[in-house]
């Protein structure tokens, strides 16, 4: 075992990555990222309607190339891989027959987004979520209690109920509903039982309303009340789950074979993507990551005994054993972080995409690399000017939610909104306004977790926006008045797949001893400026009225 690697796979919104790493050191022997390909092209999507969906093939195809170069990087080191453990998106679940194959797999179910994986950011069930929660606020207990007290159309059931009343076909056809991260370890393990699948903890208590407290799921009476067929997938799914330190099984001679992997690799039971990136960057007790993609995912974990029994409403999730098996672990977040930059991005963008992509004065291959190298210097010098321009407490001024409020209070009919404009209004104005709400958005969830007794002393960044904008990071630190640490592990997600494959393969005990071990980064500081976090609380209070007030007058 004194040479022992593992591999950690991690399954984000745009694409699969990989890392091969020693399971006793942490060094990264090998890494790999593939976008998947039909996704990069927009298909099965409407933005229009929040409707964000992913086919199984995309998640197959990119696995195999990344894996597969992970061989071609590092042969030998591969022929020692022991354990292999995955996470990803969630909640993003798709509609699975009886031997756990996603509809859309099956010819008839090829080309209809409903029988996809339907992606943790689609909100097409708003409807759905608002009959759950309402059912759940009559009910005793209140089944949504570990999610604050609201069901989001986000997570799991709630998507459940939209696609069964969306076709008839899908309706008699589904047998059961799976989590992507569920769904890849029982592909690799060839499950095709969902009794007997091991399914993972941190979804099932984060997203799907299980507890022990209440025997596992709610009742089925409860879904009954809901749709008969929704309490036919709920009694087809297995009740027992299993937090992310344990064994789902061992990767097949056939897939093993077509990806060069050597046979009897153990694959371990999947997570959540931000909570194995929250373990990655060396989450623990006081300790809160900030993962910044394109949402925001914030983790923290507190041991049992000191939380109690208080639960935390207005909040994504609060389960016992998630994250850190043996502590409670509470997630909340942002339904867009990444996702506001991107959006201005394309907004300013839209010259050169459609009206400079018709120009016949150069060719397409030309046309195409200027489009695309000129958006990536537009917001190069967006950035660069936003942060130059002066402090003021009546610059124009935003709200975050262009996809919903996720936390505190979910709200996913909420809308952005933009405040203090003029004649002189400039795009880096726009620009910072946008900033500046997602900071105070992450500023808003951390007052609540600190005001119902969670323990904070540190925040650490990870994701693709800690690693790449400096200008947002120093903007968090002076909003919160806080050190704000940006872990030095472009793949901190990846990472914390690799801490769980080194347990499974029994190089280390537990989840923090693996951590202590593996996760030893280089890290970079921000510190808080006094002056500006002065003008930031003036700001602040503003943006809490803008919010009330936007809240109050979303169209609907």
């Amino acid at each position: 075992m004194e040479n022992s690697c593992v591999i950690g796979v991690d399954y984000g919104t745009d694409s699969v990555r990989a890392v091969l790493a020693d399971a006793f050191t942490g060094e990264m022997l090998a890494s790999s990222v593939c976008n998947y390909p039909r996704w990069a092209r927009g298909l099965y999507c409407d933005p229009a309607r929040s409707q964000f969906r992913q086919h199984p093939s995309d998640y197959v195809e990119s696995l195999e190339a990344v894996l597969t170069d992970l061989v071609r990087q590092s042969p030998d080191a591969v022929r020692r891989v022991r354990a292999l453990s995955v996470d990803a998106t969630s909640s993003t679940p798709c509609l699975v027959t009886a031997d756990c194959t996603p509809l859309s797999l099956l010819p008839c179910y090829a080309e209809n987004p409903d029988a996809m994986f339907v992606l943790w950011k689609d909100h097409t069930a708003n409807r759905e979520s608002e009959e759950i929660t309402a059912l759940c606020a009559r009910s005793e207990p209140n089944y949504a209690r570990h999610s604050g007290n609201h069901y989001s159309s986000e997570c799991f059931w709630a998507k459940a109920l939209h696609l069964l009343r969306s076709n008839d076909g899908l309706r008699s056809d589904a047998f059961a509903l799976l989590e992507l991260c569920d769904w890849i370890p029982a592909l690799l393990t060839g499950g095709r039982d969902m009794q007997a699948l091991k399914l993972g903890h941190c979804a099932a208590g984060s997203k799907q309303m299980w507890a022990e407290e209440w025997g596992g799921y709610p009742p089925q009476e409860f879904f009954a009340a809901l749709d008969p067929d929704l309490a036919r997938i709920a009694r087809n799914m297995n009740p027992a789950n299993h937090t992310c330190d344990t064994v789902a099984g061992t990767l097949t001679p056939e897939w093993a074979a077509r990806f060069g992997l050597p046979e009897g690799v153990l694959v371990g039971v999947g997570n959540i993507d931000a909570h194995s990136g929250a373990v990655g960057a060396g989450v623990g007790y006081k300790t809160v990551v900030l993962n910044l993609g394109t949402s925001a995912c914030y983790m923290a974990v507190m041991p049992a005994e000191k939380m109690g029994e208080r639960l935390i409403e207005g909040i994504f999730g609060q389960v016992d054993d998630s994250i850190v098996p043996g502590m409670v672990g509470f997630e909340a977040g942002l339904s867009a972080f990444g996702d506001v930059y991107a959006w201005f991005k394309r907004l300013l963008c839209y010259p050169l995409r459609d009206v400079l992509s018709q120009t016949e004065l150069v060719d397409a291959p030309t046309r195409d690399r200027l489009v695309e190298e000129t958006g990536d210097k537009l917001m190069d010098a967006l950035t660069e000017a936003a942060a130059a321009l002066p402090q003021r407490v009546d610059a124009p001024q935003a709200t975050d939610w262009l996809n919903g409020r996720r936390n505190p209070y979910p709200d996913p009919s909420l809308t952005g909104s933009l405040l203090g404009l003029t004649l002189s209004t400039s795009a880096p104005e726009l620009y910072y306004a946008f900033a500046e709400a997602t900071a105070f958005a992450t500023k808003a969830i951390i007052d609540h977790l600190e005001k119902n007794g969670v323990e904070i002393d540190r925040l650490v960044g990870i994701g693709g926006i800690s690693q790449k904008s400096p200008f947002v990071m120093q903007m968090l630190a002076d909003v919160m008045n806080r050190e704000v640490v940006v872990a030095g592990c472009p793949q901190a997600c990846a990472m914390g797949a690799v801490v769980y494959a080194s347990v499974i393969a029994g190089c280390h005990a537990s989840v923090p001893e693996a951590q202590e071990a593996l996760c030893r980064f280089p890290s970079t500081t921000f510190f808080p400026d006094a002056e500006r976090h002065t003008i930031f609380l003036r700001r602040y209070a503003r943006y809490r009225q803008i919010g009330a007030f936007t809240a109050e007058n979303t169209l609907t």
